[in-house]
């Protein structure tokens, strides 16, 4: 690592002439936000002293969202290779692949442009390539990370729902079942949020982008691990990302600058909040709809933040495990519903379900017919994870029978 590199993981925050119009964003020690923030990126990379640049990314979000046309005009300067295997939900043979790229080109500088899967595979491959050990051994014993990771890390959603620039875990797939990789280390060092990357988002993924963002910033409020600090950026991601979420259920569109805007900036406060408190049940309830049925994660979570708004509002002290007691977590759902209120006219549960038909999608559980004997034992068993233990209510059984036939 050359010593600017070093010096990055040390402090790491952009310089003053490269960061002049950018809004700082909390929760992270050098995340900025701002138009045009990505044709920062080739002067960032010079700044950090980097000359062996490898980009993770999907198949198409790289063109589409106008990153590879900006690269394009810089590239020439780096040794730049390219991991553009990247596929929704990734899974451990495309962390492998990109993993052994890296050990092949050894990048001094990693760059994640995408959505949550290609920022997820990113950190996966900046850290993990840095490791003796196989991914997959790593991923099941994180003990196996002994080395820190050589190259920077550089992170650009094309997306804005995810907030996976912000935090420092990482979703990968193994035989249908969630795993996560959650390291310090796989924190980004720097992540430029641009509003304009989102612009060629189809609807359907803006949809399901924007109620991930939704889901987190919600869950983060009431989540058992959170504290004042987190609560602020919850609901300060609230606050922006509810007027845009309304304004394309209303509109059907997602193309205003001021939709992207605010989107893009509230999502990224969610995932700043849900770094420090991690997601609830409705994130782990979810996992099992992506991995079986192919539903988009956001869409996923949704689903299941649609009923336990109304299950939390009516949490009684026996099933309570929130330090502040039912109580609390009612005056919590109830600032929720306010806001919502204010920004849509309507419930959290209305607005979700206007995007999830505007996005093509099932607009509550039952519409999926999940059959009891195929999914009762998978969702239950996902009541005893860790995510299921961050959320403020004990859920049962039966709360998952509810939903199935």
């Amino acid at each position: 690592m050359s010593e600017s590199l070093l010096a990055l993981h040390e402090r790491p925050a952009l310089p003053d002439p490269l960061s002049a119009g950018l809004q700082p964003l909390p929760g992270h020690p050098a995340a900025y936000l701002g138009e045009g923030a990505a044709a920062r990126l080739g002067a960032v990379i010079e700044a950090l002293g980097g000359r062996r640049v490898l980009f993770v990314h999907g198949p198409t979000s790289y063109r589409r969202s106008g990153v590879g046309e900006l690269v394009e005009r810089w590239a020439g300067r780096y040794r730049v290779e390219h991991f553009d295997g990247v596929r929704p939900n990734p899974r451990i043979a495309q962390v492998r692949e990109g993993v052994a790229l890296a050990r092949r080109f050894g990048p001094d500088v990693v760059v994640g442009v995408g959505g949550g899967s290609s920022l997820d595979v990113a950190k996966a491959v900046a850290v993990l390539g840095a490791q003796p050990a196989d991914p997959l051994d790593c991923l099941r014993d994180p003990g196996l990370v002994t080395r820190p990771r050589s190259a920077a890390l550089v992170l650009l959603p094309t997306t804005a729902g995810s907030g996976s620039e912000m935090t420092r875990f990482a979703t990968v797939y193994v035989e249908g079942r969630k795993h996560s990789l959650d390291l310090a280390q796989a924190r980004a060092d720097l992540v430029l949020v641009d509003p304009r990357l989102t612009s060629s988002l189809p609807r359907r993924d803006s949809v399901a982008s924007g109620l991930d963002a939704l889901a987190q910033a919600v869950e983060s409020y009431w989540s058992v691990s959170a504290d004042g600090g987190s609560r602020a950026l919850a609901l300060a991601a609230l606050e922006r990302l509810l007027p845009p979420l309304a304004h394309a259920a209303r509109t059907g569109s997602f193309t205003d600058p001021g939709v992207r805007a605010g989107l893009a900036h509230g999502a990224s406060l969610a995932g700043a909040a849900i770094d420090f408190t991690r997601t609830t049940a409705a994130h782990a309830l979810s996992y099992e709809l992506t991995a079986r049925l192919g539903l988009a994660h956001g869409t996923a979570v949704a689903l299941h933040l649609d009923w336990l708004m109304a299950r939390h509002a009516a949490l009684t002290e026996a099933e309570c495990r929130h330090p502040e007691g039912a109580a609390g977590v009612r005056r919590r759902v109830a600032t929720v519903q306010r806001l919502a209120e204010e920004a849509t006219g309507g419930s959290v549960e209305l607005l979700v379900r206007r995007l999830l038909t505007l996005g093509g999608q099932p607009a509550g559980l039952r519409e999926l017919a999940l059959p009891a004997r195929s999914w009762r034992q998978p969702l239950t068993a996902a009541l005893t994870s860790n995510r299921a233990g961050n959320n403020p209510c004990v859920l049962t059984e039966d709360d998952v029978l509810r939903f199935l036939v």
